[in-house]
């Protein structure tokens, strides 16, 4: 009884965590209107570093953020997950629509996959090449959209995704010497103080005085508790719970919350070029993820 209720709770977990996330296209690809993209990122990810120290304090593991032994790795997820990923799908999602960017953030698999096979020897099955075929093939058609018109935007959001591979096999060797807040404490504040620090010096800034700084002060909070907070918590708690394969499972469902998300807050509605692709994309990540794997695998899970 109490396996099964341990279960249940981290279902409710992932499925907050895919809810949570799917957030996240709404509010980068409404908040870059009124903030600058780079500015915007690195103010989130800054203030998700201030309540992960707050965690930590919590929880007794501050004194392990001094680890020298597990630096070099998390340096290696600031770079991969958060100052390269966040510049390029920041700036490209103010580029295009919120339904492309949730859709096009699933090519993640795809590099995984690719990245995977080709520099750290995972064995590339029939299966996972099927996958991979079916998101190129939805990415495309995504892309293509009823014309062959370049959107920069969209090749910017794909190009961040590339580098979340190198991102989580950095996590995974972190993960072996720290806990998961440590990593995220650590690479939230080197990667949003640089971030914030290029904005500073390159990014174009509007002038803000009385109600106009507001709502860029409610997106930066919004996005730094939900998304850069919150949902890796969640995350992590549910993989502590549950069985990777079913916590993919319930992942997968987070493309149906952005979707939901976008059409209820901004009427922003898929047309069939995005639905066709979605289904594609989703395919294709079923093929490549779903497999039967042991629990002792949960520790090597790394959360973008």
């Amino acid at each position: 009884m109490r396996i099964k209720s341990k279960e249940t709770v981290g279902e409710i977990f992932m499925m907050a965590s895919a809810a949570l996330h799917g957030f996240f296209p709404l509010l980068a690809n409404t908040g870059v209107n009124y903030i600058s993209p780079v500015l915007f990122a690195g103010t989130s990810i800054l203030l998700s570093s201030v309540l992960f120290f707050i965690y930590l304090l919590y929880s007794g593991n501050l004194r392990k953020i001094f680890n020298k032994k597990a630096l070099p790795y998390i340096l290696g997820v600031t770079v991969f997950i958060v100052i390269i990923p966040s510049i390029l799908i920041f700036v490209g999602t103010s580029m295009t629509s919120g339904v492309n960017t949730a859709l096009l953030l699933q090519t993640e698999v795809l590099f995984t996959f690719i990245i995977f096979g080709l520099f750290f020897n995972e064995k590339i099955t029939t299966k996972k090449l099927i996958g991979g075929f079916a998101i190129l093939g939805g990415a495309t058609i995504i892309l293509y959209n009823g014309s062959f018109s370049l959107n920069w935007g969209d090749f910017m959001i794909i190009s961040g995704t590339l580098f979340y591979p190198f991102g989580n096999k950095c996590a995974k060797k972190a993960l072996e010497i720290v806990p998961s807040t440590v990593i995220l404490f650590v690479r939230s504040l080197i990667g949003g103080t640089f971030l914030v620090m290029l904005s500073l010096l390159f990014e174009k800034h509007a002038g803000f005085t009385g109600d106009s700084l507001l709502i860029p002060v409610l997106f930066v909070l919004a996005n730094g508790f939900l998304i850069m907070f919150l949902s890796k918590i969640v995350t992590y708690e549910a993989f502590k719970r549950i069985d990777i394969t079913k916590a993919i499972a319930l992942v997968m469902s987070e493309p149906a919350f952005a979707l939901l998300f976008l059409m209820i807050f901004l009427q922003q509605f898929p047309n069939l070029y995005q639905v066709i692709g979605l289904i594609f994309i989703m395919s294709g990540v079923a093929f490549i993820v779903f497999k039967k794997r042991k629990a002792k695998e949960l520790k090597e899970i790394a959360v973008d």
